[in-house]
C-alpha cells in the first residue's frame, strides 16, 4: 500500500528535491537537449539521447569546443565551482512552491461504469496525477496517463456519464522558477526540450565522451574486532576511540590537547566537561575546536570516536576475511544496504546492515571477525568531482558488468580517481554524465537556432499530485 503525501508533504518534498533548503543535495542546472526525444519515465542520458548544443547539426559534441554559445555555467555559489559545466545554475531560493486550493482547469467530459477510461473535450492543463471530481469518476481518482483526450484513471468509474464538467487539478503542488534566457551566437540547430541535472563540477573533458573513465577493483577494505549473531541481517563494527589529555575554559569552544593523533574534523568528543553531542569542527596544532561550548572546565582526558564506517558505503561487498581462521559468517553475495552512523550508542559503535542474513556467529574469539569490503574505484583524468556530486555513470565499450545508474560521489581519492555511493561493480570501460532530474519536450518545438542572438526562453513549474 503507497503512503499518502499530504499537501504539506508535497511542499516539503518540492522544497529538498529543488533545494530551496539551501543544503545537500545540490542545486540543478538547467540544460537544453537537441535530440529528437520524447521524455520517459525510464529515460537515461546517453550517446543518441539528451545530449546538448554544443555543435551545430543536432549531432553529438561532447568533447569538443563549443561553437554556439551555449553558456558555461555561471557560478553562484562560494563553495562549489560550477564553472565547467555547461546551461544555467538554479538557485534553490528562487523556487516558490504552492498547492493549488482550487482546480487548474475543468472541462466536460464522458465516462462509462466499470472502466478506467474518460473522453475529455480538451486535455490542456490537465496533468498525470491531477486529482478528478465531477460526473461519476470513483472516489479518489487521479490521472495515470493522458492519451490525446483519454485520460486512465486510478479507479473505476462508479457510473456511466455524458458531457458532465469535470475538476482536475485542485491540490497540485506546483514548484515554478523565473523565466530563464539562454542567447547562442552561432546556429545549434533544432532544440527539442530541456531538462534539470544535479549541479556537478565535472569538466567537459570527460562530461559525455565516450569511454573518457573506466573502473576496477579498488583495494579492499579490511576491518578487525566485527561482531554478529546468526540469523541477523546486520554486523557491528567497534568503536575506535583515541583518548588524549586536554584542557579548556567553561562556555568556549576550544580544547588544548597533548595530541591530535587520529582526530579528525565531524568527530564526536566526550569527557567531562564536554556538553553532549559536541563535535569537531577544526584542528590547528594542538588546539582542537568544537561546535558546542564546554558546559564546565576541562582538566582531564576526553575521547575523540572515530568515524569508522566513514570509508564505506552501500553496495559494497561484505565477505570473510581469507586470513580468519574460524567459519565463515557471511553467505555469498552479502552486500551493504545500508549503514547507521549515528546509533545511539555513545561508544561510537557502528551498525552495518546487509541484504543477507548472517550464517554463522561473527566476533574475536571465534577468529572470524576480520571482514573485508570490496568495490570498484572509477579513474577519470582531471574529473574534477567533489563528495556530493550527483552523476550518471553508463556502461562503456566492452562493458557489460558495471551497473549502469546515478550515482553519489562518496570518496575522491585524488585529481583522477574517485569512488562512488552505491560503491559501484564490475571493471571496464565507463561514460560519465550529468544525471537527468526533470524533464520536458517543447510543446511548440522544436525550435531551430541558425543565427547569432537567437534565444530559447524557459520557465520551469515542477508538480506533485
Amino acid at each position: 500500500m503507497a503512503l499518502l503525501v499530504t499537501n504539506n508533504g508535497e511542499i516539503e518534498s518540492l522544497r529538498n528535491l529543488l533545494n530551496a533548503n539551501q543544503s545537500i543535495p545540490r542545486n540543478l542546472i538547467l540544460k537544453l537537449y537537441t535530440t529528437d526525444t520524447y521524455p520517459a519515465e525510464s529515460d537515461t542520458p546517453s550517446q543518441t539521447r539528451y545530449y546538448e548544443p554544443y555543435i551545430d547539426g543536432n549531432v553529438i559534441g561532447y568533447g569538443q569546443a563549443v561553437t554556439t554559445d551555449y553558456p558555461s555555467v555561471v557560478n553562484n555559489r562560494t563553495d562549489q565551482d560550477y564553472s565547467q559545466q555547461r546551461g544555467i545554475l538554479l538557485n534553490g531560493n528562487r523556487w516558490t512552491i504552492a498547492t493549488e486550493s482550487s482546480p487548474v482547469t475543468t472541462v466536460n467530459g464522458d465516462g462509462t461504469a466499470g472502466e478506467y477510461l474518460i473522453t475529455v473535450a480538451s486535455n490542456a492543463g490537465i496533468k498525470k496525477g491531477d486529482y478528478v471530481t465531477g460526473g461519476d469518476v470513483g472516489t479518489g481518482a487521479y490521472v495515470v496517463d493522458i492519451d490525446g483526450t483519454t485520460l486512465n484513471l486510478s479507479v473505476k468509474n462508479t457510473g456511466t456519464f455524458a458531457a458532465q464538467p469535470l475538476s482536475f487539478g485542485e491540490g497540485r503542488t506546483t514548484a515554478s522558477y523565473p523565466e530563464q534566457t539562454f542567447t547562442f551566437g552561432a546556429a545549434a540547430g533544432d532544440i527539442y526540450g530541456y531538462y534539470l541535472a544535479r549541479a556537478n563540477n565535472m569538466p567537459s573533458t570527460i562530461h559525455g565522451v565516450a569511454d573518457a573513465a573506466s573502473c576496477a577493483s579498488a583495494t579492499t577494505i579490511t576491518k578487525s574486532g566485527i561482531r554478529g549473531q546468526l540469523g541477523n541481517k546486520f554486523i557491528e563494527l567497534p568503536a575506535i576511540t583515541n583518548t588524549t589529555a586536554a584542557t579548556g575554559t567553561s562556555g568556549t569552544f576550544e580544547l588544548a590537547v597533548t595530541s591530535t593523533a587520529g582526530v579528525a574534523i565531524g568527530q564526536r568528543v566526550t569527557g567531562v566537561g564536554v556538553a553532549a553531542g559536541t563535535r569537531v569542527v577544526g584542528i590547528a596544532g594542538t588546539t582542537v575546536y568544537i561546535d558546542t561550548a564546554l558546559s564546565a572546565g576541562v582538566s582531564n582526558d576526553v575521547n575523540f570516536l572515530a568515524e569508522v564506517a566513514a570509508d564505506l558505503a552501500k553496495g559494497m561487498v561484505v565477505s570473510s576475511n581469507a586470513a580468519n581462521t574460524g567459519p565463515n559468517g557471511l553467505d555469498a553475495a552479502t552486500e551493504i544496504i545500508g549503514i547507521d552512523r549515528e546509533t545511539a550508542d555513545a561508544d561510537g559503535t557502528v551498525i552495518v546492515y546487509l541484504n543477507n542474513a548472517l550464517i554463522d556467529n561473527i566476533q574475536p574469539t571465534n577468529n572470524n571477525d576480520d571482514i573485508d569490503f570490496d568495490f570498484s574505484e572509477v579513474t577519470a583524468t582531471a574529473h574534477g568531482l567533489v563528495v556530493g556530486d550527483v552523476i550518471y555513470i553508463d556502461q562503456g565499450s566492452g562493458n557489460a558488468v558495471t551497473t549502469a545508474g546515478t550515482y553519489t560521489i562518496h570518496s575522491v581519492e585524488d585529481a583522477n580517481t574517485f569512488t562512488t555511493e552505491p560503491a559501484l561493480d564490475g571493471a571496464g570501460d565507463l561514460t560519465l554524465y550529468s544525471s537527468i532530474f526533470f524533464a520536458e519536450r517543447f510543446t511548440n518545438g522544436p525550435y531551430s537556432i541558425q543565427n547569432d542572438g537567437d534565444q530559447i526562453k524557459v520557465t520551469l513549474n515542477v508538480s506533485l499530485d
